[in-house]
Formats: C-alpha cells, sequence, structure tokens
C-alpha cells in the first residue's frame, strides 16, 4: 500500500490505482484520476459516522475551492474562526461547523445528504484505505492502518 500525504489528511493508504515511475530526478509515484479519488475522500468524509478533524474540515473547503474567507462567509463567522477549525489538526471541529461543512460539500457535489448522524462520544479518525475498481475510488475503512 502507499500512503497517500498529498491530500492533507494523515492515514490515507491506497492499495492499488497507483504506479511508481522513475525520473531522472528520482522514483515519483503516479495516481489514477486524482479528481475522482478526492472526491471519493470527500464522500467518505460526510457519510462517516464520525466527528470531523480540522485537517478533514480544510479538505472539504479547499475541494471546494474556497478560500477561508468565502469559507467565512457561508459560516457567517469571521476568517480567523475557520484558520482556528482548521488549525484543530486531528481534533475535532465544533458540531455545527461539522455538520455545516457536511452539507456545503453535499450541495456542492451533488451527493445526497446522509442519513446518519456522529455517534456520541465517538472521536475523528483520517485513516482509510482506498482501491480503485473498475473506474471509481472506494473508501475501506476498516483496512486502514
Amino acid at each position: 500500500m502507499y500512503q497517500y500525504s498529498g491530500c492533507g489528511l494523515e492515514g490515507i493508504f491506497l492499495k492499488n490505482g497507483y504506479t511508481i515511475v522513475k525520473t531522472p530526478y528520482g522514483e515519483a509515484v503516479r495516481i489514477e484520476d486524482v479528481e475522482a479519488l478526492h472526491a471519493a475522500i470527500a464522500v467518505d468524509i460526510v457519510r462517516q459516522p464520525l466527528p470531523m478533524s480540522g485537517h478533514q474540515f480544510r479538505f472539504l473547503r479547499k475541494e471546494q475551492e474556497l478560500t477561508q474567507a468565502d469559507c467565512a462567509a457561508l459560516f457567517r463567522v469571521d476568517v480567523q474562526t475557520i484558520a482556528n477549525w482548521e488549525k484543530r489538526g486531528k481534533q475535532e471541529v465544533p458540531g455545527p461547523a461539522d455538520y455545516g461543512m457536511r452539507l456545503f460539500y453535499c450541495q456542492h457535489a451533488n451527493v445526497p445528504v446522509p442519513a446518519r448522524s456522529v455517534s456520541p462520544g465517538s472521536r475523528p479518525n483520517e485513516s482509510r484505505a482506498l482501491e480503485r475498481e473498475e473506474h471509481d475510488w472506494v473508501s475501506h475503512l476498516e483496512d486502514a492502518a
């Protein structure tokens, strides 16, 4: 498996869908359909029954091509509030920000809003294993290292 850190999240592992290539500067990794991979990661974040981490909040914001100022306007908060939520890293963002970002992403990506809620007392988990199946990326929480 390949640990994919290019998305800004910790613990994202690719089972396949990548190739190690030799370049004049050393080895590099070529990932098949990075846009679809990022979309699969985003949908997985939205659907997970766990609180969203600051890293995940930032990932969803960037996937929507929102600046922190744009995001602050959507949430009707100061831009520094958005920066503070993102600086939480692996720690959870406040519940209303978590839920709001999930809704904004679902609307942006035309993804159905998940019916399940966050499990009480659970903690954020950024670890996922993703696999390329046919022409889609599929997430496997249980296989993440």
